[in-house]
């Protein structure tokens, strides 16, 4: 019989060990405090910059948005997180993405690292002390869906491998005693490496790309859609704590 997660049982369960965490921190004179900043008015960002304010809301934690024209410069841009950085009350900063047509890549990384390290709390930095709160989540779910079922998996397909998502992922899995493969979604032998796998994580965004009847009996099929998901929210707000103790 199937096992289906039940991602937002777990991301309330998850939040509500992060709720006495915050009364816990406040009781020592910290508030949390989340900054997300949103260039343009792309719907989808403002969707997840909503989703983020009431979590954060829920557990007790201060979310303020900065909401920018897309016009902006990339200085201006990073003017304001270096405002930020100087902040005290500020725990976590973080950049909403994707980031107008208008920036390029470069701009984007500039931009990114110009974001303290110990307030990087989406862990997007080429070098930060937080796992990306998506990548953070599937490890999450990963572990929990094979404590629930009872398995040892000896070996995990990572699709989409070289992504924002799936980099922090094989960082982290290459810790572990997991025989590790990496595909993305251009790979020619992709089916049949699924075939084989025990762990499959498809985190390309491509709609369809692993087949049901590429999957073997038993295997775990993990499919990161977005990243507006409760638990990779509750993982970030889970980074702002851990960012607040330094």
């Amino acid at each position: 019989m199937a096992y289906i997660f039940d991602g937002k049982t777990f991301a309330k369960e998850k939040e509500e060990k992060l709720a006495k965490q915050v009364i816990s921190l406040k009781q020592k004179g910290i508030t949390p405090k989340l900054v997300s900043i949103i260039v343009g008015d792309d719907p989808a960002s403002t969707l997840y910059v909503n989703l983020k304010k009431k979590a954060g809301e829920r557990i007790g934690v201060t979310v303020e948005v900065i909401s920018e024209k897309s016009e902006i410069s990339n200085t201006e841009l990073t003017n304001v997180i270096n405002n930020l950085n100087e902040d005290k009350s500020v725990n976590g900063i973080m950049i909403q993405l994707p980031l107008p047509a208008n920036f390029s890549d470069s701009q984007r990384d500039e931009i990114i690292n110009s974001i303290a390290e110990e307030k990087d709390v989406d862990g997007l930095r080429k070098k930060s002390k937080f796992i990306h709160p998506t990548s953070k989540a599937v490890l999450e779910i990963l572990e929990f869906s094979l404590t629930k079922i009872n398995f040892q998996p000896r070996n995990v397909l990572i699709i989409g491998s070289t992504g924002m998502v799936g980099k922090p992922l094989v960082r982290e899995l290459r810790k572990t005693n997991y025989k590790l493969w990496e595909a993305n979604s251009g790979t020619s032998e992709i089916s049949e490496l699924v075939k084989i796998a025990d762990v499959i994580i498809s985190a390309t965004g491509v709609e369809n790309l692993v087949k049901s009847e590429w999957v073997k009996t038993g295997a775990v099929l993990i499919d990161v859609g977005s990243p507006k998901g409760p638990v990779t929210i509750s993982c970030l707000l889970e980074n702002l704590l851990e960012s607040c103790l330094g």
